[in-house]
């Protein structure tokens, strides 16, 4: 695998359950906080009712400690590995959100104080780059692949600074909490360290080749043009961190910001949203949504810059019939070895693919950053107006999903596996370097993306999560056979561990302040 590739090639979240161990820790906690599951209802669903009230016994029976002890305890401080801080923000910034709409400055303490134990991880950046980062030591992905070794994972730094920074920024309008050290300064303070290391003149210099390029450009499976997630972190991060400093301008000495450093920051911010906006399509449908005579405005992310992208070679085979097998060697147990039965050769590339919706799911939280830091953005960085997505583009892409990437059946939603609307097969025979073997997802395959997600809190799409929490509570076995067969993460096929961990991301989009966000 190419190094260009590697910042894509990460384990969904159903994959990396399997591996982590934790029906032991969290299994004996299950059956309590099932019989105490919410009822539908609107009310249910705003903050204080059974809903929120029933996501924050799923945390304290066992979402809590699985951060305490499996991703903080054993697996980065133990193993050394950074994919648990990628691994928190996924489970958890759904939560946190949350939180932070239902005003629980307490929970957000208890999240900080979590978040904080990771800074004592942080080491100086090898290769004398300057600041300190978590270095990835050990799990799978590094243990096995030697460029990822003893490096600093970008992604998993990106994601997971992301989360403490919206924390931070939140925590910097509340009255002063028990956690230990100021925790806002701390973020504040590694958020400079690690944008001012990620503004290389190399990183600038790729940002703009990418801002110019045009998806003809793209002439092999190299991902060097794409626009990634980690461009769409660090938009967050510099959104949160303007969050900070208009709050608390103070802390601007305390981060270590100073006026050189404002000026490098809002040069790099500039370049990564005029790459974001360089990306963004719009397109306006005409009689849409079957309303005659009302045009509809969507957007989709990156489209056709991926057409050619290993993970999407069978986005255009919308079969049923797996195009290839994982067979597991006799001999060596641990070995698998690959059987094509459909070759990739047999279907163009589908000329306007973008991103997936599993790592669409990043919008989610990206698009907040920037709605609730739009001031600051302007106040701290000087960011016009002009230079950020719109309410309206971000609008956009709530009617992307709703238009194109949903079937349109409100009993039994179901979600395409591409933002486009695209449903072929994505990343058959996906190899994350870690020498397992996998088959694929076949089409409607990322479904579970859409409720854990965080999709169910953008505009229009709350009935479609509300309706699923329904189906996944239904005790009519064609409701059970439904779950079953498309959102087996939320309906306990895959054990009670993996249930609690899916519940803890899709519950908490449901819940709304005086019924909206």
């Amino acid at each position: 695998m190419r190094p260009d590739q590697r910042y894509a090639r990460r384990r969904l979240a159903p994959a990396v359950l399997a591996a982590l161990g934790v029906a032991g820790l969290l299994a004996c906690t299950v059956p309590a906080a099932q019989a105490q599951s919410a009822g539908a209802t609107p009310a249910a669903m705003d903050c204080g009712g059974t809903l929120e009230g029933a996501v924050w016994r799923r945390w304290d029976e066992g979402g809590l400690a699985f951060v305490q002890q499996q991703l903080i305890a054993q697996r980065l401080v133990t193993e050394g590995d950074t994919y648990a801080l990628y691994h928190f923000e996924i489970y958890f910034h759904n939560l946190l959100a949350m939180a932070q709409r239902c005003q629980r400055i307490a929970r957000q303490a208890q999240l900080a104080g979590l978040v904080g134990s990771t800074y004592a991880q942080l080491a100086p950046a090898p290769g004398n780059q300057p600041g300190r980062a978590w270095i990835c030591r050990g799990g799978p992905e590094c243990s096995h692949s030697i460029r990822l070794r003893n490096t600093e994972v970008m992604l998993n730094s990106t994601q997971f600074l992301a989360f403490a920074s919206s924390l931070a920024n939140g925590m910097s309008r509340a009255v002063r909490t028990a956690v230990p050290g100021d925790f806002v300064e701390q973020t504040a303070r590694i958020a400079r360290e690690h944008l001012e290391r990620w503004n290389a003149p190399a990183a600038q210099d790729a940002l703009r080749k990418r801002i110019a390029a045009r998806p003809e450009d793209v002439k092999d499976s190299s991902s060097r043009l794409f626009l990634t997630d980690r461009d769409l972190w660090q938009i967050a991060i510099y959104a949160d961190l303007a969050g900070m400093l208009a709050t608390r301008p103070r802390l601007a000495l305390a981060a270590g910001v100073d006026e050189a450093g404002f000026a490098a920051m809002k040069a790099h911010l500039d370049l990564l949203l005029r790459l974001l906006a360089a990306r963004i399509t719009v397109q306006v449908l005409p009689h849409a949504e079957g309303k005659a005579g009302k045009s509809v405005t969507v957007a989709d992310l990156d489209a056709g810059f991926w057409r050619l992208y290993d993970d999407n070679r069978y986005a255009g085979y919308t079969g049923r019939d797996k195009p290839v097998a994982c067979k597991r060697d006799p001999a060596r147990p641990q070995v698998f070895t690959v059987q094509t039965h459909i070759h990739a050769e047999r279907f163009a590339p589908v000329a306007n693919i973008g991103w997936d919706i599993s790592h669409a799911r990043r919008l989610v939280h990206v698009f907040d950053a920037i709605e609730r830091n739009r001031a600051a953005m302007a106040q701290v960085f000087g960011i016009a107006p002009a230079g950020l997505p719109s309410q309206d583009t971000i609008g956009a892409f709530a009617r992307q999903m709703r238009v194109h990437v949903w079937n349109q059946d409100r009993a039994r939603p179901l979600f395409t596996n591409y933002f486009s609307g695209a449903n072929g097969w994505y990343r058959v025979n996906y190899d994350n370097g870690t020498g397992n073997c996998a088959e694929g997802f076949p089409p409607y395959g990322l479904v579970e993306s859409f409720p854990t997600g965080g999709f169910a809190t953008w505009p229009g799409l709350h009935a479609l999560g509300a309706r699923l929490y329904e189906l996944t509570q239904s005790a009519r076995e064609e409701d059970r056979d439904f779950i079953a067969a498309h959102y087996p993460g939320l309906g306990g096929q895959h054990g009670d561990s993996r249930r609690m961990l899916a519940e803890l991301m899709f519950w908490p989009t449901l819940v709304r302040r005086h019924g909206a966000r």
